[in-house]
């Protein structure tokens, strides 16, 4: 997540806080300060007071922390890689690389988060006796804060818990379109609901709206993507430029054949790609090599399209050079893949509707 700023590791997970938090929190510590018991400490004097307010809002978002670990937790646990933790103004998400496709373990991934609120939530109440006050929002957040978790709606971990339950019986897909389908349900009764009672509850039906059309859509993708390789979409011998190209002609090539990007290659290697972005500024006697971008991702023609789909969205780039034994061998865009789907997407929805 861009503008984040990494601030530790934890089991070798990076934790990061997104810009936006600092305003969340000084909004919470203004919001504990103003109001009082039992969600506020305006009743107290002082530095107490004062002192109190961060603590609680600071300690929120760590609780949010603990939540989002349990999740990580679990899932290496499984074999998934967690690419880190990013705490924003919405709470915090763990960027797990991939979930789990055995039910019982998204079951128990999923569950992890809710289970370690609840049990934040209990030592809480348990220490009412020391601060009343204090640990009574503390354990009533975290309460809220599982309980919340377990509305069987994407992307909130009872979305994936209903699904990794419904995968026992009709399958990974088809189970994450019936659960997308109770999620958006959900959403619009909460929206309706929300029109009588307050306007956060429609932003929440959106949100959650949002996250089950996302989450249908994306293993909707990788169901069809998934069963082609990279090879067989990919553009094979494709044009390529040395890094003594002039930026001129580079220019000349992109008006000619319509495409943004082009490996650089040297005695048949792959040491960089050029784009439009670094030649639009660039002096046109000025050679490929020194304007070239040297970081290159790369993709193997045995890995599968979906692949190069999420590699795509997570590097914010329009194509990849397919290398094999060090040699290009083709190049993937995103405008290959999104053909591949709309074909895809058609055959698949005529198919449908002769069985029906």
């Amino acid at each position: 997540m861009k503008l984040s700023l990494k601030i530790c590791r934890i089991f070798g997970i990076d934790v990061s806080v997104h810009f936006s938090l600092v305003f969340i929190l000084l909004l919470l510590t203004y919001v504990f300060y103003v109001n009082p018991p039992p969600f506020g400490f305006a009743n107290l004097k002082g530095f107490e007071r004062f002192a109190l307010s961060i603590a609680a809002s600071i300690l929120i978002f760590i609780c949010i922390l603990i939540h989002e670990l349990s999740h990580s937790l679990v899932a290496i646990k499984y074999g998934s890689r967690v690419k880190g933790i990013v705490l924003f103004i919405f709470g915090g998400v763990a960027l797990i690389e991939k979930i789990p496709r055995e039910p019982k373990k998204e079951f128990l991934m999923a569950l992890a988060g809710p289970l370690a609120s609840m049990a934040i939530a209990s030592i809480c109440f348990l220490l009412i006796p020391i601060h009343k006050q204090f640990f009574f929002l503390m354990g009533y957040f975290n309460l809220i804060l599982g309980l919340f978790n377990l509305i069987p709606a994407f992307p909130m971990d009872g979305g994936r818990i209903l699904r990794s339950i419904l995968a026992r019986s009709m399958g990974f897909v088809k189970a994450t379109k019936v659960s997308a389908e109770i999620g958006k349900i959900l959403a619009i009764i909460m929206a309706i609901c929300g029109i009588f009672v307050s306007l956060w509850l429609i932003l929440i039906a959106l949100f959650i709206y949002i996250g089950a059309s996302e989450e249908e859509k994306l293993v909707t993708f990788e169901g069809l993507l998934g069963r082609f390789k990279v090879g067989d979409i990919m553009t094979p011998n494709p044009i390529y430029v040395t890094p003594e190209t002039k930026v001129k002609d580079v220019i000349a090539l992109m008006l000619k054949y319509k495409h943004l990007g082009y490996p650089v290659v040297k005695d048949g290697e792959l040491i960089g790609i050029v784009t439009l972005k670094d030649v639009m500024n660039a002096d046109e006697d000025d050679v490929v090599e020194k304007v070239m971008s040297k970081r290159i991702v790369t993709i193997s023609p045995d890995e599968n399209a979906f692949e190069a789909l999420k590699l795509m969205s997570e590097n914010s780039i329009g194509r990849i050079p397919v290398v094999e034994n060090g040699r290009l061998v083709g190049i993937v865009s995103r405008s290959d893949i999104v053909r591949v789907l709309e074909i895809l997407e058609a055959i698949t929805e005529a198919r449908d509707h002769t069985t029906s």
